[in-house]
């Protein structure tokens, strides 16, 4: 099986980039779709472009490349209409494609000519005058020197929340995809060794709570009436201490402080709020479980991680973390640990005191004596 890598741009004026593109795609042994290659199946009795979006969907990734043409209308879009009521503005093919890709996940790389985007900055500029005086640009009287229709800048504005990468030659846009594919697979080989870490992790987590569980289960089912009410919730609680400390230690053991110091108490309860604040944060959870594709994940994970060391040489320059592995260890937190924590007060007190416990011994025992 192979990658199929979607190539989206206008075609007339992009021929020469599109043929490129696919040569440099194919050198990766990846299979380059293109309409014009005849690797679009085309459904009978279907508008031309209904079939391209359905390719995309068959497709792993997506190169877009935005010239100075905006490109047709999509099928069924009754363009003449949509164009006199709404001021020229329509979806075309190329821009349809990509909302396809958007909204299945597919990642998207985009390549934005040099001279378009820098008259895309003076358009948005002087944007109000722009749509004020739309007329002028559709009766040609005001035209732009690289760009063909305003729509294109609409546009780039709607994919701008993606990271753009402009280009003046075809060298531009293979240097940048080459890099690009080597920063992934080595994120895929790196998320493999982070599996299989997480994974003993897990493992072992899952296996105490199983333990606990099935505890509880025997309890419950010799019942209450043999063991005192008050007896019952204390052998719960106990048993979620006990999950608590193994999760600490497994903390611990993912993160390594390079100190030289001995580090007062009012540091210590800095620290203890930074990590509370950073890395066992709800917030932070939300955010790396909101977005699904991997390099994203990946990213936000290091940027949590880098803030955490950054917040802590605040505290003191010397300070240091020499290792820390968040993948490791966060959703088990959050999974795990974080649930039981919520429903009970005297819980979240334990795991704090021994969060701060914890983080005290592991400074200490870094200490060059």
């Amino acid at each position: 099986m192979k990658p199929r890598i979607f190539v989206s741009s206008t075609y007339f004026d992009l021929k020469h980039v599109r043929e490129r593109i696919e040569r440099f795609i194919e050198n990766y042994f990846f299979e380059a779709v293109l309409f014009e290659s005849d690797n679009v199946i085309f459904e009978h009795n279907k508008p031309l472009d209904l079939s391209c979006y359905n390719e995309v969907k068959l497709c792993h990734m997506m190169i877009l490349i935005i010239g100075g043409r905006y490109g047709s209308a999509i099928s069924g879009d009754n363009t003449k209409e949509k164009k006199d009521a709404y001021n020229n503005d329509y979806i075309s093919i190329t821009r349809k494609e990509f909302e396809t890709a958007q909204k299945l996940n597919i990642p998207v790389f985009i390549f934005v000519e040099k001279n378009v985007y820098a008259e895309y900055h003076t358009y948005n500029k002087n944007k109000t005058f722009f749509e004020d005086q739309i007329n002028l640009i559709n009766d040609k009287i005001f035209s732009f020197a690289h760009v063909d229709d305003i729509n294109v800048f609409k546009f780039i504005s709607s994919v701008e929340r993606i990271a753009i990468k402009t280009f003046e030659k075809i060298e531009d846009i293979e240097n940048y995809l080459g890099s690009q594919i080597a920063g992934m697979l080595y994120l895929y080989l790196q998320e493999l060794q982070d599996k299989e870490e997480e994974k003993k992790l897990i493992d072992s987590v899952s296996e105490l709570k199983n333990i606990s569980e099935r505890m509880n289960e025997m309890i419950i089912a010799v019942g209450k009436n043999i063991i005192k009410d008050d007896s019952f919730e204390d052998i719960l609680f106990n048993q979620n201490k006990i999950l608590i400390e193994f999760f600490i230690t497994q903390f611990t053991d993912s993160i390594d402080f390079k100190v030289d110091y001995d580090i007062p108490e009012q540091e210590l309860n800095q620290v203890f709020l930074i990590s509370k604040k950073t890395i066992f944060n709800i917030e932070t959870y939300n955010l790396i479980t909101g977005t699904k594709q991997p390099m994203a994940k990946y990213n936000i994970k290091n940027k949590i991680a880098k803030e955490f060391k950054d917040q802590l040489l605040e505290i003191n320059v010397n300070l240091e973390i020499s290792n820390f592995n968040y993948l490791k260890f966060y959703e088990n937190y959050f999974t795990k640990i974080f649930p039981v924590l919520q429903s009970n007060d005297l819980l979240q007190n334990y795991f704090d005191d021994k969060l701060k416990e914890a983080l005290k011994e592991e400074i200490f025992m870094d200490l060059p004596f």
